[in-house]
């Protein structure tokens, strides 16, 4: 029987709330007699008028929300810089790298074998040997009239690599010695070229080192 009871109740209550909802819906300003109905309809109403302004709709293309519009405005706000205008005062060294790797492949990409250096030395002697290690390395052991700049120094001192002469250039590590034979090629005019292998490679094939 309780149970019964409990159930007529809760019937009698989903009526009276779907009741409420039905007239705060269709007659806002209107008041229900009963004063539970009207103070649900109360609570109904003041969820209505909540301001929404916090929620008003975008179009997806340029909501906030849209990764894919990110992306597109943050490429779009990234104005080009043209290269002229950034040539000024360096375009003739801009001119140089750009010759540099345009010819590197067809140089061999400027790098010569011990032997292939051995050669050339033989047949013509306007070569200059630089040693671009620190200055201990250099001491313990180098190639035969090589000349010492450290690399960090190679701007610097660039003046003491004899005017006309073609230049070899090697390093413990031979992409020290590529960024040497860069920096004299576009900044210095010089033909320079990596010995490949450096020291290594030079006691290898045979040849002295000196202290």
């Amino acid at each position: 029987m309780r149970s019964s009871n409990l159930l007529l109740r809760l019937m009698a209550l989903a009526c009276l709330t779907v009741l409420a909802c039905a007239i705060a819906v269709s007659q806002p300003d209107s008041t229900y007699v009963d004063p539970a109905v009207n103070e649900l309809t109360k609570q109904v109403l003041e969820e209505k008028k909540t301001d929404t302004n916090s929620y008003k709709g975008q179009p997806w293309s340029t909501s906030s929300l849209n990764d894919s519009y990110k992306k597109t405005t943050s490429v779009e706000s990234l104005s080009a810089v043209p290269v002229s205008s950034a040539l000024g005062q360096s375009s003739e060294y801009m001119v140089k790298a750009d010759s540099f790797l345009k010819e590197a492949m067809n140089n061999g990409f400027y790098v010569l074998s011990v032997m292939q250096f051995i050669n050339k030395t033989n047949a013509e002697k306007n070569w200059a040997i630089v040693d671009v290690r620190p200055a201990q390395l250099y001491a313990a052991g180098h190639i035969p009239g090589a000349i010492n700049i450290p690399l960090e120094n190679l701007i610097s001192q660039m003046g003491m690599i004899p005017a006309g002469q073609k230049v070899a250039v090697y390093c413990a590590i031979d992409t020290n010695a590529a960024f040497a034979v860069q920096t004299l090629r576009v900044y210095g005019g010089r033909d320079a070229f990596v010995l490949s292998g450096g020291i290594v490679a030079w006691q290898a094939a045979g040849m002295s080192v000196v202290t």
